[in-house]
């Protein structure tokens, strides 16, 4: 649930924050404490509720393309993005390209990016 809600700039925050957050909007709603269940685990529960959204958060060009540059972002977390793009199978210079059309510092990692900024370097992969 935390990495559901997480924010860019965070350790929980990922491709699933991404993905959630891009369709539905995300809030934690209720702590379950272990002796809710038997047996009771070694772990705190929550409910999370997910209302879907009309539209999705950020609108992008290709969908596909999003969330293909989401993976690759987080895919190499410890690498800067433009590594972590290049692993992922983008080319150099269209990776060059792209993050200096959409005003992304290439030296900057895939989890401080926001779904808005992650729509603005799709969209330029796009294009």
């Amino acid at each position: 649930a935390e990495r559901m809600v997480a924010k860019p700039g965070s350790k929980t925050y990922g491709a699933l924050s991404v993905a959630v957050q891009y369709y539905t909007e995300p809030e934690i709603v209720l702590d379950v404490p272990p002796r809710s269940f038997i047996p009771a685990p070694e772990v705190m529960s929550v409910v999370i509720a997910c209302r879907v959204r009309e539209t999705p958060a950020v609108a992008v060009r290709d969908e596909k393309t999003f969330f293909r540059v989401v993976k690759a972002a987080f895919g190499q977390r410890r690498k800067t993005l433009a590594n972590a793009l290049k692993g992922g199978g983008f080319p150099k210079e269209q990776v060059r390209d792209a993050l200096e059309h959409a005003a992304i510092d290439p030296t900057r990692r895939g989890e401080t990016l926001s779904l808005e900024e992650f729509g603005r370097l799709a969209d330029a992969f796009v294009s």
